[in-house]
């Protein structure tokens, strides 16, 4: 069984080396759809191409990012087209998983019975020891998250601007079909790591757009629900814990 990861990517020169050298720890192809990336993501991708398997797609994003004049449904869907292998995993660069998911994957992906799998989602908040979690009226923290399905089953992303859903052949919802769950963590660590806030995207309010050279006001409170958080007590991939002992080396 093989398995091809999936992701788009804009101006992610941050996250890109650690994607892939998380992600080539279990995945047989990464394919990656850069959106017209200008900060140095395309060189880092193709410096890592010389190693790695990675096939590197140019297809312009369109509009502004976060609005309804995106196409992220048209450039996840031509990413599903390229995916070569029996397992399909849509990470999103952001994303890493736990550093187990090498050594379960045989066994999930040999499964019998299970078409699509969920995994718990883990969301850093402000940085690397802290989660976020649900609290009422904003119920998107503590859930688990779909990441993985076989291929040729007819999953595509709906046309869908900007946070698109998967569906299944026909419209139908991913949840008629066969779905299994692993216990292995996907990391979330777009508001723990990089720039942490990226243009226009103060899309649910719950970060002030009144920033100081790039960073989010982590004292804003929204006023349609609380934000809870709480320490996170667990272990962080190989990448991620190498990531933070060089930058606490350099001291940035």
């Amino acid at each position: 069984m093989r398995l091809s990861v999936i992701v788009p990517v804009l101006n992610e020169i941050t996250f890109v080396p650690l994607y892939i050298e998380s992600a080539i720890r279990y995945a047989d192809e990464i394919i990656i759809a850069d959106g017209g990336s200008t900060d140095g993501t395309i060189e880092e991708i193709e410096r890592l191409q010389q190693r790695y398997a990675i096939r590197l797609f140019h297809v312009q994003q369109s509009g502004m990012p976060y609005t309804e004049d995106w196409n992220e449904s048209v450039v996840r869907n031509f990413l599903i087209d390229q995916a070569q292998g029996d397992w399909i995993m849509n990470l999103d660069i952001d994303e890493l998983m736990d550093d187990r998911f090498a050594d379960v994957l045989p066994e999930l992906m040999n499964r019998s019975g299970v078409d699509i799998y969920q995994f718990p989602f883990v969301n850093f908040w402000r940085d690397p020891w802290t989660i976020r979690v649900n609290s009422p009226g904003d119920e998107r923290w503590s859930n688990d998250i779909t990441r993985m399905w076989r291929a040729k089953q007819g999953i595509r992303y709906r046309d869908e601007k900007h946070h698109c859903t998967l569906e299944a052949a026909e419209g139908r919802s991913i949840w008629s079909i066969p779905r299994g769950r692993s216990d292995v963590n996907v990391y979330h660590y777009h508001y723990a790591l990089g720039n942490k806030i990226k243009f226009n995207d103060n899309r649910r309010g719950d970060v002030n757009v009144q920033m100081n050279l790039g960073q989010p006001d982590w004292t804003f409170k929204p006023e349609a629900y609380d934000i809870v958080t709480k320490p996170y007590e667990g272990k962080h991939p190989e990448v991620i814990m190498n990531y933070l002992n060089r930058r606490d080396a350099l001291g940035s």
